[in-house]
């Protein structure tokens, strides 16, 4: 079986999508967002394929398990396999995101779970094959029982797919990702 390494990456912007309903997250939500975002950051320097793949929201990775039609266990698995394979041929350096304070949006979803989901802006560079990139794109990030994920939306196919868990993402305008040579 092979998934798309869709989320074996950083996912990352250097734009803030402002939601209509956008409020100041609270205390406690912008501390364990950046708390968040640190880990993420240290995973991805450190290239911990473990890690990265934890942050991928439980409902993304159950559209992965009904695709695929295998247990969940599996499907982790498999996504920390090729994360780590793709982290052995990518290096990636430099990530940062703006310092916020960031906007959250409530959402709740059919099954009547309540959750908060951000855009957080920020940039990474990529080396792969001796060449460097700089690299903008959005990370989603949402709030479900209590705990932040991200998933990056690195153009249409990524939102149609964090949408198909998320369906509200379908209507966000995210900033289209850029990727530019770097020095």
């Amino acid at each position: 079986m092979r998934l798309s390494p869709l989320f074996a990456t950083p996912a990352l912007i250097a734009f803030l999508v402002a939601p209509a309903l956008a409020r100041p997250l609270s205390e406690a939500e912008a501390k364990g967002l950046t708390g968040a975002v640190d880990a993420y950051q240290r995973a991805i320097s450190s290239s911990d394929a473990e890690k990265i793949v934890a942050t991928i929201p439980p409902r993304v990775v159950n559209v992965f398990v009904g695709a695929a039609g295998i247990e969940a266990k599996k499907v982790q698995e498999t996504l920390v396999g090729q994360t780590r394979e793709l982290m052995k041929s990518v290096k990636v350096t430099d990530f940062v995101v703006a310092p916020g304070p960031y906007e959250g949006t409530d959402e709740t979803l059919a099954d009547g779970s309540k959750l908060v989901w951000a855009t957080v802006p920020a940039q990474f560079v990529t080396e792969a094959g001796g060449k460097k990139a700089l690299n903008h794109q959005p990370l989603f990030a949402v709030l479900e029982d209590g705990t932040w994920y991200f998933s990056r939306i690195d153009g249409e196919q990524a939102q149609a797919l964090v949408a198909t868990a998320y369906p509200f993402v379908a209507k966000v305008k995210f900033p289209a990702p850029t990727s530019a040579p770097a020095k």
